[in-house]
């Protein structure tokens, strides 16, 4: 059909126009797509090799600078891997052989720059004789560093009768890369059956329901493909896949869905080209503005100077952008070549039980007063968990038990404290640089430094210039340091060496505390704030990472909460022409995603249910998390709601009856809505079966958002707010002349 055939509405759509020229190209559409496809294949192998562990880190904070002075002062290594040897039956004295020999052949390797420890020296050696480790620092990053820590593992391995593991932040990016894959392939496996199964429910045939799982897979690989590009040039985090795969099934079968859907409608009024035409001018709308609300919250991840935040709003912004795309070109250009024939393989005949689902509307609307007070009681008693939130960041612990890099973690703080494996460091350095760090005035400092140190009651153990042989006196070291080059070989040698340069020293701190714990914080924010004459004190280490990184979100967040909302409330003024729609969304947005939260707290900082997930309880809820849920859900929750809204707009519109205009818009969505809620929730919940913490935390944390928000808030509270404010509903100030705005939203 010629596009000059079409009413002038229609021709001056943007949507009804791309409509159109998905149709006439839909040939070189979808050879175009399957360009990208089969490049995209090619690609996705390099993401193993680019991509950059988890990525909790503040690159900015005073602990990562502080790790770097020390790093650049002397040598220090925050990559080092720890060797652990422990056994079960008793001292370790009768496998001295063994773990020298191990040792040094780990000492050998070409990649290893350095091994310390192992030797059966006190420092290293636990109280009761039974566990040992030996420190091992690397010449090669990234995936090189991934290669020698197998083979250091495999060394480890032959150590017969003892137990050995290998532990470090390294072991616990590659582990969690690796589990991460694995969890991929099986929540694909199992996700994409129950995709289909209720896809065919949905429409009854067979050939419409395998559309949106194509374009869903289509959404992921194409993903992939672009972040294997773009980790040359940019750092991600392993974590982006999930969210990749998470949304591009979700929302690319979701976005599908809508579309598959109002062609099916429009295909028995008119023709192929028209129908195909009308559906983008419709459904294709409601896509786009859908993906705009979810692509708001996973932009503003990008304003957090954090790599896994970053990561993940690149991510996700992109599989959005792409899931939109392909909704709106090779959806339209498939069907254009289907035709009639989507409805083939027809198993049943769906019904649509439209009236149902405005009957439902009228039942609420009659109660509405006691509808609105059973939804706030539940959802305030979901979310009231919340209120004993406690934040905190994941270590090795994120990962599953089973997994040895974390096992190994467990046996150091068994034997030598929770505090072993998150030394606090403290980094001192001359104010002028021409200064000697070792000068008699500096070491006085250092030394009653040292001593009121040691009796904090948090701290386990102090390791510094001025007290490594109990025998000695302050005066004592003060004359040894005085000519450093003459010390004779032996412990205080190398302690210079290991611990100062000209102008700067360390001081390692031990706590009795792991780094997540609340006396560790404490500890680290005391020491932040002293001063000491004539140095200049910087903390660093686990613990100083994690609060630097929680001070950053709770900084910025409220900058990006304020922009999501101002932004949000424009976008639907706009489509609304009212103000008081858009306030209400928002508010109801904000209380479905409480309630997850709530649920978030309850699960998995409280540790309901840990059985049946199969995780061990943290004591706390991770801030990224909780920061990336945010982000998420209030576009996820916004796109069923201006779905919702948009149509029940459409019929005040015309009926200017608000009551049945609510009807109307309930029934006209009842259905679609809660099938691209279901298909959502059966996504991201086949996450929570996965076995790293946060990406379970996140999978679960959206099913239970996008349920409350598709159950209590969307079929129960809007009807029923609805009912209540009446033509109120619909009021604008008139300076704001919302009225000049006719953007329909199918």
């Amino acid at each position: 059909m010629d596009e000059t055939l079409f009413v002038p509405a229609l021709r001056l759509s943007v949507f009804a126009r791309l409509g159109f020229l998905a149709y006439r190209y839909r040939w070189v559409v979808i050879a175009v797509w399957g360009f990208l496809l089969v490049l995209s294949f090619v690609l996705m192998p390099r993401l193993d090799t680019v991509l950059k562990g988890i990525g909790a880190v503040y690159e900015q904070g005073e602990a990562i600078r502080t790790e770097q002075l020390l790093s650049r002062e002397i040598g220090w290594d925050s990559d080092v891997l720890t060797a652990v040897f422990h056994s079960p039956q008793g001292d370790l004295a009768r496998y001295r052989p063994q773990i020298d020999r191990v040792m040094g052949e780990i000492g050998r390797l070409a990649e290893v720059k350095s091994v310390s420890g192992g030797d059966g020296r006190t420092e290293y050696r636990s109280a009761d004789g039974r566990t040992e480790y030996g420190l091992v620092s690397l010449k090669v990053k990234d995936a090189q560093a991934i290669g020698v820590s197998d083979r250091i593992e495999g060394l480890l391995a032959s150590s017969p009768g003892l137990q050995t593991y290998l532990a470090g932040k390294l072991l616990v990016d590659r582990d969690g890369q690796r589990i991460s894959q694995v969890d991929l392939r099986r929540v694909e496996l199992l996700a994409l059956p129950l995709l289909l199964v209720a896809l065919l429910f949905v429409f009854g045939s067979v050939v419409a329901a395998s559309v949106p799982i194509v374009m869903g897979i289509m959404a992921v690989v194409v993903t992939y493909g672009a972040l294997s590009l773009l980790a040359v040039s940019v750092d991600l985090s392993v974590f982006a896949l999930n969210l990749t795969t998470m949304l591009g099934l979700g929302l690319g079968i979701d976005y599908s869905l809508l579309i598959v859907n109002r062609f099916r409608e429009e295909i028995l009024l008119s023709s192929v080209e028209e129908a195909v035409v009308r559906t983008v001018d419709t459904a294709g709308r409601a896509v786009f503005f859908s993906g705009l609300t979810v692509g708001i919250g996973l932009l503003s991840l990008l304003s957090f100077p954090i790599l896994l935040l970053r990561s993940l709003g690149i991510a996700g912004s992109l599989v959005v952008l792409l899931s939109v795309a392909a909704a709106l070109t090779l959806v339209p250009a498939l069907l254009g070549v289907l035709g009639e024939n989507v409805n083939c393989g027809r198993i049943f005949r769906n019904n649509t039980a439209d009236d149902a689902w405005g009957a439902i509307a009228q039942t609420i609307m009659r109660h509405s007063l006691a509808a609105v007070a059973f939804v706030l009681v539940l959802v305030l008693v979901l979310t009231s968990p919340f209120l004993q939130a406690r934040f905190g960041l994941g270590d090795a612990s994120v990962l599953p038990k089973t997994v040895r890099s974390r096992q190994g973690v467990e046996v150091l703080q068994q034997s030598f404290g929770r505090g072993a494996t998150s030394p606090i460091l403290l980094a001192l350095s001359t104010e002028n640089s021409s200064d000697r760090i070792l000068e008699t005035s500096h070491l006085s400092t250092l030394d009653r430094f040292v001593k009121e140190l040691q009796t904090d009651s948090r701290i386990q153990s102090v390791r510094s210039l001025v007290n490594l042989d109990p025998q000695l006196s302050i005066s004592n070291y003060q004359q040894l340091y005085s000519h450093p080059e003459l010390l004779p070989p032996g412990l205080l040698k190398d302690a210079v060496g290991r611990l100062s340069s000209r102008s700067t020293t360390l001081i390692l701190l031990k706590s009795y505390t792991d780094s997540n714990s609340e006396a560790s914080r404490n500890l680290v924010q005391k020491l932040k704030s002293l001063s000491l004459a004539g140095l200049r004190l910087q903390v660093g280490g686990q613990t100083a990472n994690q609060l630097d990184i929680i001070q950053a979100v709770q900084e910025r967040f409220p900058f990006v909460l304020a922009g999501i909302i101002s932004i949000t409330f424009a976008v639907l003024c706009i489509l609304l022409g009212s103000v008081v729609l858009p306030i209400k969304a928002i508010l109801m947005n904000l209380l479905s995603m409480g309630a997850s939260f709530g649920a978030l707290v309850f699960i998995f900082q409280e540790g309901h249910f840990q059985h049946w997930l199969d995780f061990q309880p943290l004591g706390y809820l991770d801030i990224l998390i909780a920061v990336v849920l945010f982000c998420l859900l209030f576009g996820l929750s916004m796109d069923y709601e201006v779905f919702l809204l948009c149509r029940i707009k459409e019929a005040y519109d015309r009926t200017d009856n608000n009551r049945l205009s609510v009807i109307e818009g309930v029934a006209r969505t009842g259905r679609i809505i809660t099938s691209a809620a279901l298909l959502l929730m059966i996504v991201t919940g086949t996450f929570a079966l996965t076995s790293i913490i946060f990406v379970k935390a996140l999978g679960l944390g959206v099913a239970i958002g996008v349920f409350i928000d598709a159950t209590l808030i969307r079929t129960i509270l809007v009807p029923a707010t609805m009912h209540l404010l009446g033509h109120w509903n619909w009021w604008s100030p008139r300076f704001l002349q919302l009225h000049r705005f006719k953007i329909r939203v199918d």
